[in-house]
């Protein structure tokens, strides 16, 4: 599973777009918006669980919260295979945000 995604995202204020690394246990993103994206993960059964941590650039998320730059989110996860090339939902600050990966192609 080892990939570069590209990554597209939607909340109640907006929408984003960016790039993550899935893969070898780690995750590692950036997004529009000059965001980070670190965490790992375990895959068990083809799911996907795990945590990451969106470190803001600062400015509104697509949830409407504002934050300064450097603020560090936390985002706990238990998805499907299915979602590593699909749709999804997670919660940021306990607010829903939709998120499409689409697989630009394998990282050995």
């Amino acid at each position: 599973m080892s990939a570069l995604y590209v990554m597209r995202y939607e909340g109640v204020a907006g929408v984003g777009h960016g790039a993550v690394f899935i893969g070898k246990g780690k995750i590692l993103g950036v997004d529009i918006k000059g965001a980070k994206y670190e965490g790992t993960y375990l895959s068990k059964d083809g799911s996907l669980s795990g945590a990451a941590t969106l470190i803001s650039a600062g400015g509104e998320l697509v949830t409407g919260e504002a934050v300064p730059a450097g603020t560090r989110l936390q985002i706990v996860f238990d998805l499907p295979a299915s979602a590593a090339n699909g749709e999804f939902q997670l919660r940021i600050a306990g607010k829903p945000v939709r998120v499409l990966l689409a697989k630009v192609g394998d990282v050995p």
